[in-house]
């Protein structure tokens, strides 16, 4: 499946979600920023064994993630919440980990994946047979 969303869609709706403005550009460096750390979470988590070899998001999914994921690393820190590990104040609690990304947005993660790696048995001749003397 193609990617339809664009780097460009996922400045806009953090534009209008963090500016209310989709047309203020003022703050797309750092956006590109969190959208580029967001992107490499994803594949390093959902791609452990091949992330290296990966440069894009499989598919608008993703994507979506990836923009959610820029937001509230942009949030955080903007509100100086980087890393908060356990706040809590009349009530309110803040609680995050894993680079500043809620467990909440980790949890949506699919299981990562893996290549399957294994040794080809050698084909055994017919001379070489297990025998029952082989087996005591």
């Amino acid at each position: 499946m193609a990617i339809t969303i664009t780097e460009e869609d996922q400045l806009e709706d953090m534009r209008l979600i963090i500016l209310d403005d989709i047309e203020d550009e003022s703050k797309d460096d750092y956006f590109r920023y969190y959208l580029k750390v967001a992107k490499n979470t994803y594949l390093v988590r959902v791609y452990p064994f091949d992330y290296m070899n990966m440069t894009e998001l499989p598919d608008n999914i993703a994507a979506e993630w990836q923009t959610r994921c820029a937001i509230q690393l942009y949030d955080n820190h903007s509100n100086g919440l980087d890393n908060a590990i356990m706040y809590s104040e009349n009530g309110l609690q803040i609680q995050f980990a894993k680079g500043g990304i809620s467990k909440d947005l980790l949890a949506e993660l699919p299981p990562p994946k893996g290549k399957v790696l294994y040794e080809e048995k050698e084909e055994t001749s017919e001379d070489e047979t297990p025998t029952d003397e082989d087996n005591p």
